[in-house]
């Protein structure tokens, strides 16, 4: 609108309003009589002047009210609002730089901003609500500033009037008609006479809202009602005054049986003169519109050559020049009225036009006048101080209007009708939900009044509509529904962008208002509007009928318009982001359909059951075609393909979701059945493919590169496997996401050689552990040569020393890297890879069975093919068996290696070379106890519960091979009598009380089946030499220089070499002639060993006190393992005691 144009009718509002208060009778003039504005510019009048005459009672002087308003105009412009005072500036604030950081202090009392807050609910033709762009999470109502709304606009297509009657024209005479209308029906007579009221008027006490409760009561319910509709009408106290004067003569004499307009403005044009008006600009415009009403209803511009009509115009315009009609006499003033008089009268005894009877003539010539004059009566009903809001006294001011009818010619469907649409502006320019309910009632009332109704035939008023490009002539009916259709269709052609979360209720209004106002023209709607149903799938349209075309119409319209602003950002959007067009064109219509979805879906099926189908086909169709072009320039291996094709195909299920929810069907179909699916699989097959197998060597070296740094250190106390293998799976569940977050069809193939870059991966790592193991054997020492005791005779002889093979230096080192913490490392490594592979297959195929779920909606398959599918996955997966099997393989490993570790190379300097070495009683087993508890301590703080008895059990069986090693393989240094066996099975359940531990540690059974072979070679040293010896020839007739040495663990109680090893350790004569005799073997007194030397010296008092302190030390380890060998803390302090009181 220009600004020219609004500051001219701000300026004629604010002179309308000013006019209204001056003539309300609430401000006196200086002498106490009303104030006499003849010759006063109401331009130059202060409101604020004015309006404080009307609080203080003081009287109004034109010169001072000039006056202030001149002063005020060097002031800055002020508002005054609930929400405190505003101004404008005349300088140009931009160019004063920013406003002060600090805050200003506060004036006055601070007050709330409710009044200037405006719901998204407002629906205009002038305001947009706002939708969030591309988020569809953002599901809280939102609220948008008040701001301006344009004027809307309706236009009913009647004629305009031929004298320029202006809006506020038609509501003081609206008013005059109802006054004269209530006078003529009899039910009720105003009082005419001058009263004096103490009470404010209405209009300016209603300036505060309803909505605080209170409510102004007067005793007369009648006239309340009265004063209610001019207020709402705006018309001042002395307008009522003098139309009320000026019908007098009308309510007394004889009342005609047909009253109408052009008698009313007869009737106060004879009884109304200059004196009556507090102003002559008052009078000027009365007598000038009372002119113009008779001009539009009784001149007829079609017969103007008519004798008659040449008379009625001359006389018009005598009545209209005031100085001519002033200057006329008493008697020619009342022969001009009369003469218009008659001529109403011939007038009214015409036969009627356009079918409509019982009005009069000239009515049916300017039926346009009456639309439009009740149109303004009908206004009343809304409340003027409360944004529109319908009055409380609704159904008693319709009440009132209703003894208009006869006056005007108004039926029960006009009246309808004209409610209807007035009640459909209103809820227009306010958006409040509650008149569009009542719109709508009204609208379903005419139709259903519409066929076999008689009073339709009378509402046959033209009005010339512009209907879907050309003008056509409607009845006033069909003009005011297809007024309400058309700007209901332009909403809901672009419903997204005109509707957000919080318009539910007014989208679902707006939509039943333009299905049921469009049924009328239906014909016309599908013949020009609605899309050509060869553009969707034929299965998307089960249902016939104008509701399913116009909410297909609705839905295509605003996917294409939303799809057009998408599209027209994405050039930007693209360039921003460095991603294709159609990849960002993609998610922005995933977020569009879960919207839609969301929002307004629910909402569509209740008038249209397959809106959800209808939308997905169109919107599916609508990326096609600029999907369609991209897919068959796709060539060779273009990972730059993928985003695009994965962002389509991504779209589709969602598509295929939506038409699975809403079709109604109890089990999904395919979305073949509705529409044809973009071909994605045939070129995203091979590319999917080649990716995951360039990816298998990435996964591959990443392993390897975790396994080379690793150093089998425990992650944490509460994650002790590897901090490698955490990283391997890391590595493969990010090769697993990436596959499966591409979000395209898959085969099984696809899916095979993702399996197989994991196995490849887990195999590199598995195949690192098993490389790095050294063969237990190598942790045994070499056997000692075979002697016969013999007590040494000559302490100064020379003896022969032991020979000990001595093993490969980088066998050592490996030996020395395997450490027993290590090995708990590795062994828990070892059952984490089989834990997690169990959940990693978990994993794969759940998320395989979802991509196979939504690609079986979309492209569908017979339940033999799903069958067959799963069936030949489950076989893909076997091939993690190979890598359990191979976990399984290196933990058996470890753990007999382990135990054979700690006793044969961690204690061998101890346990294995000194234990019973120069005599029994001299190093007893509980010696070496303690070292034996502080490995086990040590094992159960690092290995993992489900492997604790497995490792500690491996321990038990290494301890009764070494055990079992000291009495065969002991060499020269030991010698066991008969009187040594009780001793030798006192330390042997010693050793077994150690891993029993009280019940907490390995079962009793288990002990006793470990201990079973030592506690046979102890029933062999209990023997005598005699029958050892019948043993040994029975089972063997070998020679030593035949025998072949069995390693630890490998012999039998029943064995001839073991029958050998004990007669060679067996403090005995025959049995020592035995072996020279049979053997030739060597005297043990004619060798020394040396191994095991350093560790005899430091064996005594400072080497168990450290042992001691380890133990000590070891409190802040797990309490499990404490707890499991804490049986032998007592026996540990008896054996320092005694070791303690021994001589060297």
């Amino acid at each position: 609108m220009e600004p020219s144009f609004m500051l001219e009718r701000f300026r004629n509002d604010r002179r309308k309003l000013l006019e209204f208060i001056l003539s309300a009778g609430l401000i006196k003039g200086p002498l106490g009589d009303p104030p006499d504005l003849s010759g006063v510019d109401l331009d130059t009048v202060s409101a604020d002047y004015v309006l404080d005459c009307v609080k203080s009672g003081g009287a109004f002087v034109p010169k001072d009210a000039t006056s202030r308003h001149n002063s005020g105009l060097n002031l800055p412009i002020m508002i005054s609002a609930p929400s405190g005072n505003s101004f404008f500036l005349l300088s140009k604030p931009d160019l004063l730089g920013s406003p002060p950081q600090r805050v200003a202090p506060l004036v006055g009392v601070k007050t709330t901003n409710d009044l200037l807050s405006c719901s998204t609910s407002s629906v205009g033709i002038g305001v947009k609500v706002p939708i969030p762009e591309s988020k569809t999470s953002n599901l809280a109502p939102t609220t948008i500033p008040s701001q301006p709304t344009k004027d809307v606009k309706f236009s009913l297509g009647l004629p305009s009037f031929r004298t320029g009657l202006s809006d506020d024209d038609m509501r003081e005479t609206a008013y005059e008609v109802l006054l004269a209308s209530v006078v003529h029906s009899g039910g009720h007579k105003p009082c005419f006479e001058e009263k004096k009221k103490e009470r404010k008027s209405k209009f300016l006490k209603g300036l505060r809202s309803r909505r605080d409760g209170s409510h102004f009561q007067l005793d007369d319910t009648r006239s309340d009602l009265m004063d209610t509709i001019r207020g709402q009408l705006e018309i001042s106290e002395a307008m009522d005054a003098w139309t009320k004067k000026g019908l007098l003569n009308f309510c007394l004499r004889s009342m005609p049986n047909r009253a109408d307009v052009p008698q009313i403005s007869l009737e106060l044009l004879g009884s109304l003169s200059r004196s009556d008006f507090p102003t002559e600009r008052f009078y000027t415009q009365w007598q000038r519109r009372q002119v113009d009403m008779l001009e539009e209803l009784l001149v007829d511009p079609t017969n103007s050559v008519a004798s008659e009509q040449q008379m009625l115009s001359y006389l018009l315009s005598n009545i209209r020049n005031l100085e001519e009609w002033a200057n006329l006499s008493h008697e020619v003033r009342t022969d001009t009225l009369d003469w218009i008089g008659k001529f109403i009268s011939r007038m009214s005894s015409m036969p009627e036009k356009f079918g409509v009877s019982d009005v009069a003539y000239y009515w049916t010539g300017s039926y346009y006048f009456t639309v439009k004059l009740y149109e303004k009566l009908l206004c009343s009903v809304f409340d003027i101080l409360e944004d529109g809001q319908i009055v409380e006294e609704a159904e008693e001011i319709l009440g009132v209007l209703r003894m208009t009818w006869s006056m005007l010619g108004i039926n029960q469907m006009m009246h309808d009708t004209l409610y209807g649409w007035a009640l459909f502006q209103q809820f227009v320019r306010t958006g409040d939900v509650l008149l569009l309910k009542y719109t709508i009632v009204e609208v379903q009332q005419i139709l259903s009044n519409i066929h076999g109704d008689s009073e339709v035939a009378d509402v046959n008023v033209v009005c010339s509509v512009e209907v879907f490009g050309y003008r056509k002539d409607l009845n006033l009916v069909d003009a005011v529904l297809f007024n309400i259709y058309l700007w209901c269709s332009t909403q809901l052609e672009d419903y997204h962008l005109n509707f957000s979360e919080g318009d539910s209720q007014i989208f679902e209004g707006i939509l039943t208002l333009a299905i049921i106002s469009g049924t009328r023209f239906s014909n016309e709607i599908i013949e020009t509007k609605v899309p050509n149903p060869s553009h969707t799938h034929p299965e998307a349209e089960t249902e016939n009928g104008v509701t399913s075309k116009l909410v297909r119409l609705f839905v295509e319209r605003s996917i294409q318009r939303t799809c057009q602003r998408v599209q027209d950002a994405l050039d930007a959007k693209s360039k921003r982001e460095q991603k294709h067009p159609l990849a960002l064109f993609a998610k922005e219509l995933i977020l569009f359909a879960e919207k839609e979805y969301t929002l307004f879906t629910p909402i569509l099926c209740l008038q249209y059951s397959n809106a959800g189908v209808v939308f997905s086909v169109i919107l599916h169709q609508y990326y096609l075609e600029q999907l369609k072009p991209f897919l068959e320039g796709i060539s060779g291996f273009s990972e730059s393909a993928i985003p695009v094709l994965s962002a389509s195909y991504s779209l589709e299920r969602c598509l295929a979701n939506i038409i699975n929810s809403t079709s109604g069907e109890s089990k999904p179909l395919p979305i073949t059945n509705y529409l044809d699916p973009y071909q994605i699989r045939p070129v995203s097959a091979p590319l999917i493919l080649h990716l995951v197998n360039v990816r298998h060597e990435k996964i591959l070296g990443w392993t390897e590169r975790a396994i080379l740094i690793e150093n089998w250190e425990p992650l944490s106390s509460q994650q002790k496997q590897a901090s490698s293998v955490i990283e391997v799976f890391r590595i493969i569940q990010e090769a697993i996401d990436q596959f499966f977050d591409l979000i395209l069809p898959m085969e099984t193939i696809h899916l095979r050689s993702l399996l197989i870059g994991v196995v490849r991966s887990l195999e590199a790592y598995l195949q690192h552990i098993i490389s790095h193991q050294v063969d237990k054997s190598f942790l045994y020492p070499s056997p000692p040569t075979l002697t016969r005791y013999k007590a040494a005779v000559n302490p100064f002889m020379k003896k022969k020393p032991v020979e000990c093979v001595t093993l490969d230096e980088k066998v050592v080192s490996q030996i020395e890297n395997l450490t027993v913490p290590k090995l708990c490392v590795k062994l828990n490594t070892l059952k984490y890879i089989r834990d997690q592979l169990e959940e990693l297959e978990a994993s794969i195929k759940q998320s395989w069975v979802a991509i196979q779920t939504a690609d079986h909606h979309i492209y569908g398959r017979s339940e033999e093919e799903l069958t067959s599918s799963r069936e030949s996955v489950d076989e893909l997966f076997t091939i993690f068996d190979d890598i359990r099997t191979s976990a399984i393989g290196a933990s058996n490993v470890i753990l007999d290696f382990i135990g054979a570790r700690a006793i044969f190379w961690d204690m061998r300097e101890t346990f294995i070379y000194l234990l019973y070495r120069g005599g029994v009683k001299r190093f007893r087993l509980d010696t070496f106890l303690p070292e034996l508890d502080g490995i086990l301590d040590r094992i159960c703080d690092l290995i993992i519960d489900e492997l604790r008895d497995h490792v500690v059990l491996s321990i038990c069986r290494a301890s009764m091979a070494g055990y079992i090693w000291v009495m065969l393989d002991g060499g020269p240094s030991r010698a066991f009598s008969h009187t040594d066996v009780e001793i030798l099975h006192e330390d042997l359940n010693m050793l077994k009380d150690l891993f029993e531990a009280n019940g907490q540690g390995i079962h009793y059974d288990v002990i006793k089946e470990e201990a079973k072979q030592a506690e046979e070679i102890l029933e062999l040293y209990s023997m005598k030499a005699e029958a050892i010896i019948d043993k040994l020839i029975n089972s063997s007739k070998q020679t030593y220089h035949q025998h072949d040495h069995k390693k630890p663990g490998n012999r039998g109680a029943k064995d001839a070499d073991t029958f050998l090893r004990v007669l060679c350790h067996m403090k005995d004569e025959n049995a020592s002639e035995f072996l020279r005799v049979r053997y030739q073997l060597p005297k043990s007194s004619d060798y020394e060993e040396t191994y095991g030397r350093e560790k005899e010296q430091t064996l005594k008092s400072p080497f168990l006190s450290d042992i001691l302190k380890g133990n000590a030390a070891s409190n802040g380890w797990a309490e499990t393992g404490q707890r499991s060998f804490r049986i032998m803390k007592k026996k540990i302090q008896e054996a320092t005691s005694e070791i303690r009181q021994t001589q060297w």
